[in-house]
């Protein structure tokens, strides 16, 4: 439904050896892109290609939008480093985002 129904939506993936080992999906709407989800295969997960994933999203958004944002598990010091890097700065939280107490982390990155 995502995929074919929602005008808003991106996807990207990486594939390997014909498998899907990575994804990114994005939201574009107006001046502002949303990170939905990204993922990498645990298989893969070390090799920059997550920082690749969502540099590739940062670069297609950027033509349509000034700003993009994500929320991200506020343990998740891996992603926060990787998303620091890319120019992410903390904006905030969201109590209970994922349910049974667990916050997220609100970051955004200007695009222009």
């Amino acid at each position: 439904h995502e995929i074919e129904n929602n005008e808003f939506a991106t996807y990207f993936v990486i594939e390997f050896s014909d498998k899907i080992i990575g994804y990114v999906g994005l939201w574009l709407v107006v001046d502002q892109a949303q990170i939905t989800t990204i993922a990498i295969s645990k298989a893969f997960r070390g090799y920059g290609l997550g920082q690749l994933l969502l540099k590739y999203a940062m670069n297609y958004a950027r033509f349509s939008c000034d700003v993009m944002s994500l929320e991200v598990r506020i343990d998740n010091d891996v992603a926060q480093h990787v998303y620091r890097n890319l120019g992410f700065q903390n904006g905030g939280k969201r109590k209970n985002y994922y349910g049974e107490g667990e916050d997220a982390l609100v970051m955004w990155v200007n695009l222009k």
